[in-house]
């Protein structure tokens, strides 16, 4: 497993800016200090219409005490007036997520052949 660690891009644009925040390794239970830095780092900026987008896509493995902490960057986002967005999270990690509603669940569908019974 990758030690956890994160980068973080800024875009400004005319109606504010974003913070693309790109987590990359294992956030399990021992990465809640680097997420805490990582989101504090996000929300740095702290002026209305800042958006932070949290990018899932090198994570490999998600703990619950980082789950936690994305529920609080959720909750700091909405009550500061920020954008906040879960993105390209996939497999365990993004089921787990799904289960706390931070990001949509995937859908799969399968074909079931059903016995057709000759009487």
């Amino acid at each position: 497993m990758t030690d956890p660690r994160y980068e973080i891009d800024r875009t400004n644009h005319r109606t504010g800016s974003t913070v693309h925040l790109h987590l990359i390794g294992a956030f399990d239970r021992d990465a809640h200090r680097v997420l805490r830095a990582a989101m504090r780092d996000a929300f740095a900026s702290g002026r209305r219409g800042h958006g932070v987008i949290v990018d899932m896509a090198r994570v490999e493995t998600i703990g619950s005490e980082c789950i936690e902490l994305l529920l609080i960057g959720y909750t700091r986002a909405l009550r500061g007036g920020h954008g906040y967005d879960i993105v390209n999270a996939a497999g365990h990690v993004r089921q787990a997520l799904a289960l706390t509603g931070l990001c949509e669940a995937e859908t799969f569908y399968s074909t079931v052949t059903v016995p057709v019974s000759r009487s």
